[in-house]
């Protein structure tokens, strides 16, 4: 007997919980459409906004490849004037070189010259 009321109060429960479950279910499910509803309306938006997306890669990618062309001429051109830069120094350098050997040759002619006519002068 006492089995059969437990077996009543449990079958009391199921159904109470289903009665209470139904309108909770039936909201879910409401929410749900509506969620696909969006979802629906949102997708050719979204097929829309990622087309756009892809554009503007594709652009930036197009800008990045002139960039890099423009870095690669950029650094031939420093190397072409280090190159000319080196020749012009060494265009420069060696009359340089030469007129600063000359007059330090001269300087020194130029001492001696003066060492031995004052050692003349004084002898005389």
């Amino acid at each position: 007997m006492t089995r059969s009321i437990l077996q009543m109060v449990g079958a009391a429960a199921v159904a109470l919980t289903v009665i209470f479950l139904v309108p909770v279910l039936l909201k879910v499910r409401k929410t749900i459409g509506e969620v696909g509803g969006m979802v629906s309306d949102a997708r050719p938006q979204t097929v829309t906004l990622l087309k756009r997306a892809q554009n503007a890669l594709d652009d930036v990618n197009r800008e990045l490849t002139a960039i890099e062309e423009i870095t690669d001429e950029t650094q031939e051109l420093v190397r072409k004037l280090g190159e000319a830069s080196t020749v012009v120094e060494g265009v420069v350098k060696s009359p340089m070189t030469k007129v600063g050997l000359i007059t330090a040759g001269a300087a020194a002619s130029g001492y001696v010259v003066r060492k031995r006519l004052g050692k003349r002068v004084q002898k005389g």
